[in-house]
């Protein structure tokens, strides 16, 4: 499987494109200076460290700690996805694959998007195992992917984009658009809540604790250390289904759907406008 320097994605009328992206392993590519203040880029830039480190440390056991509430959520997002043999999808923060190997399975070509070289390699291995051909791996932050114009039927996410700054998930949202063929699918599945105002908010935050707290010490701990992730932004930077919605709607998507899967996970899909 090729990974990082170059992906070819055949197209229906068997042309070619050749996405020439960079080796991202070991550093983070200079991008979009012009459109960022400077202090925005470097918290991007921060950002795109600690995920790389956070997930590259968790490559080995993330799949393994993953609840049932998660692997529902990742089920409704592929019940949302209309995927069809032949078409190009993209999986952005594809992890260990749980999506992306689903796809290429329904007879999909696969690109599975990772900041984590350790991820994508897991991926590919479980890939190999199963005698999949049609799933590549490519080492990328989300915020600096770059694919052609309209080469892509899907691009889908599964708990990935939480972990982004505000201003890249509406660049992310933007650039999906881009790439997307008229028809195409944007599917987000993710946690999403806002901070607390809203009873529905606190309802939501008062249930995990609950269920945290049920666990003794170790569950008191992740309380404070998720607290804290989750006041100050750090790591944790969910929006609402509301606030996503508007940024599908701000790039020009229609027919949005947004169906709430467990407490404070939603799926929000919508349509690049076309056949």
């Amino acid at each position: 499987m090729l990974r990082r320097e170059s992906v070819v994605i055949t197209l229906r009328n068997e042309n070619e494109v050749i996405l020439n992206l960079p080796d991202d392993s070991t550093k983070v590519p200079d991008e979009d200076v012009t459109n960022q203040s400077w202090r925005k880029n470097l918290r991007t830039r921060l950002s795109i460290r600690t995920q790389r480190r956070k997930w590259g440390g968790r490559a080995d056991t993330w799949d393994r700690h993953n609840d049932v509430g998660m692997s529902n959520v990742a089920a409704r997002a592929i019940e949302m996805a209309d995927v069809r043999p032949g078409m190009v999808c993209v999986d952005l923060g594809c992890g260990g694959g749980r999506l992306a190997l689903l796809l290429a399975k329904s007879g999909a070509t696969v690109i599975g998007v990772d900041v984590s070289d350790a991820m994508i390699q897991r991926m590919e291995s479980q890939a190999e195992s199963e005698g999949i051909g049609t799933l590549t791996g490519m080492v990328m932050p989300i915020q600096n992917l770059s694919l052609p114009d309209e080469s892509v039927d899907l691009v889908i996410t599964n708990y990935a984009l939480h972990h982004l700054l505000d201003a890249d998930k509406a660049k992310v949202v933007r650039a999906a658009y881009g790439w997307l063929r008229p028809g195409g699918q944007l599917i987000i599945a993710d946690m999403m809540l806002g901070r607390g105002a809203t009873a529905q908010d606190r309802q939501v935050i008062a249930s995990k604790i609950k269920i945290m707290a049920k666990k003794g010490l170790p569950g008191y701990w992740r309380i404070l250390k998720n607290a804290g992730r989750f006041l100050f932004r750090v790591h944790e930077r969910p929006i609402t289904p509301e606030a996503w919605s508007r940024l599908f709607e701000a790039a020009g998507f229609v027919n949005l759907e947004s169906v709430n899967v467990v407490a404070e996970a939603n799926v929000v899909k919508g349509n690049k406008p076309g056949n």
